[in-house]
């Protein structure tokens, strides 16, 4: 690709003040659909039994390359992604779609999009979005529903989003697989289905060139590996089983997922996949590698310690709504009961890396993430209760649910604010997330073709 051409595409991103509604989106999308040189088709129905609709643009049925926005409830970014780029290939076709089929999913998660748009206009507000935040339990997600038997583990019970990507899947066959996730608090990664050495200067260079700094380590799991600093090998069910089995097996029994859409397209179709994890928020704070004056055991203590606290507090709020919970949300009420549950097990596990931990000197950065980064997820659940206690309260015939929440809103609040004033959070502007979620798309696309290119034997 031109390096002109990738720029003009860059360069007429707009600047996004918010993320869209899923009715914006869709309003979008059928504008898309009037192109002489798109199609759009159901692939399946949602868990609220919505069709699930798919854009193809392009004809070189050679390299299909599927792109699924929306794939995590909380993560809007990808449906901005896809309108854009769609269009824009819609109205390029002198470009002949860049020698690429175009697999186009604008939403997968409907319904838990719909259920996070209360903070699309307020992203910079960590309160609001804590209040407005959903995503759905690990074992009801679609990316790890996927169905798998490894050992002794045996996993069926895929979500319909899930069971329709499946049969794209197996239909389409595609070279390229890219879920559109993005992060939340951490520096950018990409994760990728193997090893790609080629790409990682360019992919570096354009990231820094959008201010977004790369993690120099993987932020998700603990037995990530890494191929170059801001690029990791994809993990799936596999990992974490044998992973736990060595240094846990505790957690096994309790471990409810299947394999991820990566782990499942790899073991059944083949190809290559990555995802691109844009930021929403930055801090200086997560680069400061200068040696803190804190132990990682008694760091780890003292979140242990906390953790169970604020645990203790979530639990006794549920307990004070128990007798109301025939009004609640049960998607909400659901969640928390859930989120609960895998909290007591994570305390569990953590008391068990306490006890073998070794004593050593943390880093600054270190210490942020086991502190402020920890501390988000702890707002975030106390945002879901605040949420359960809403869907009471708006009924009518509980104040006493509406004076809790009143209360929680005050607890919300506060410790957004504490996060915010340690944290030093400021949010990446979306325009530049889009650009490098596109721009990533475009590179890996161009180098996969040219290697693909390579790799054809030439007639003597």
């Amino acid at each position: 690709m031109e390096t002109k051409i990738f720029h003009k595409i860059l360069d007429e991103i707009p600047t996004y003040s918010r993320f869209l509604k899923v009715s914006e989106i869709d309003n979008l999308i059928n504008l898309i659909t009037k192109f002489p040189n798109v199609k759009y088709e159901k692939i399946g129905q949602t868990v609220d039994d919505e069709s699930l609709k798919m854009l193809e643009i392009g004809k070189n049925n050679d390299k299909t390359a599927l792109i699924i926005g929306v794939p995590h409830s909380d993560e809007p970014l990808g449906s901005l992604v896809i309108t854009f780029f769609s269009r824009w290939l819609a109205t390029h076709p002198e470009v002949d779609c860049f020698g690429w089929r175009w697999l186009f999913i604008p939403i997968l998660e409907r319904r838990g999009m719909r259920l996070n748009e209360g903070w699309f206009n307020i992203p910079e507000s960590l309160a609001a979005m804590a209040k407005s935040s959903f995503r759905e339990p690990t074992e009801d997600q679609y990316e790890w529903t996927f169905p798998i038997e490894y050992e002794d583990f045996k996993w069926t019970q895929s979500r319909p989003e899930t069971i329709a990507i499946k049969e794209v899947l197996e239909k389409e066959k595609p070279k390229l697989l890219c879920n559109l996730h993005h992060s939340g608090f951490t520096n950018g990664y990409y994760y990728l289905s193997k090893d790609f050495p080629e790409i990682y200067p360019e992919l570096s260079k354009f990231a820094d060139s959008l201010r977004i700094p790369l993690s120099d380590k993987t932020p998700d799991v603990p037995f990530g590996k890494m191929f170059s600093p801001g690029f990791y090998q994809m993990y799936g069910l596999k990992d974490y089983l044998e992973y736990y089995k060595k240094k846990d097996p505790l957690v096994l029994p309790a471990l409810r997922r299947g394999a991820c859409s990566d782990e499942w397209y790899q073991k059944n179709i083949g190809g290559f996949s990555f995802n691109c994890e844009v930021p929403m928020y930055l801090s200086h704070k997560l680069k400061d590698k200068n040696p803190s004056k804190r132990s990682y055991k008694k760091m780890i203590e003292q979140r242990y310690k906390r953790k169970k606290s604020r645990l203790e507090y979530s639990i006794m709020l549920i307990e004070k709504l128990k007798e109301y919970e025939n009004m609640a949300d049960p998607l909400f009420l659901n969640l928390a009961k859930k989120h609960i549950a895998n909290a007591q097990l994570s305390l569990e596990h953590e008391k068990r890396i306490i006890a073998s931990a070794e004593d050593r000197v943390i880093t600054k950065a270190e210490k942020f993430e086991n502190s402020v980064i920890e501390d988000l997820f702890d707002l975030f659940f106390l945002g879901q209760i605040w949420r359960v206690a809403e869907s009471i309260c708006i009924k009518g015939s509980a104040p006493k649910v509406c004076l809790l929440m009143e209360t929680s809103d005050f607890e919300i609040k506060s410790l957004a604010r504490q996060i915010q004033e340690k944290g030093a959070f400021y949010q990446v502007p979306i325009r530049n997330s889009v650009k490098m979620q596109l721009g990533s798309i475009l590179i890996i696309a161009e180098a996969l073709k040219n290697k693909m290119k390579n790799s054809i034997p030439q007639n003597q």
